[in-house]
């Protein structure tokens, strides 16, 4: 391995504190956006709470769930910065097997939400897979049609 001189070092010091700067933003972006959709959804009469998951888990978690009457929505929040949000199968997965634990709940809801800037997207899913929603499509779930 050559040795590195001293302005490769600091440059290479940089490289990694601005990436960890991004990755703390992103981080916040969606934190932010999470506690955004439980006031929403407690505007709607939700009981609703953000889980708060600092590291990848291999446990069934939603970022945020809710209850209304004998409904339970699992959400999945994005807040991306561009134009599309990506959500991967084995985030679904999750959510699915989350939604699987509650047999009391006669309606469950996987639902995939999006906090494009200055809008939400949200879309109601049926099955685990990759999903992509993009800031000018329309969502197909209203959270305020699910009642008690």
């Amino acid at each position: 391995m050559d040795p590195l001189s001293l302005r490769e070092l600091a440059a290479k010091g940089k490289n990694t504190k601005r990436k960890t700067r991004q990755m703390k933003g992103i981080r916040r972006r969606g934190y932010r956006a999470e506690r955004q959709l439980v006031k929403k959804l407690r505007a709607l009469d939700f009981s609703s709470v953000r889980i708060p998951v600092s590291a990848p888990s291999s446990e069934p978690l939603p970022d945020v769930f809710a209850t209304k009457g004998n409904s339970l929505l699992a959400f999945e929040v994005k807040a991306p910065n561009a134009e599309k949000a990506y959500f991967r199968k084995s985030q679904i997965e999750k959510l699915f097997s989350f939604l699987d634990m509650f047999e009391a709940y006669d309606s469950k809801f996987a639902i995939l939400a999006a906090k494009f800037p200055y809008k939400w997207v949200f879309k109601y899913i049926q099955a685990p897979d990759d999903y992509t929603m993009r800031r000018d499509e329309k969502s197909n779930i209203q959270l305020s049609r699910i009642s008690k």
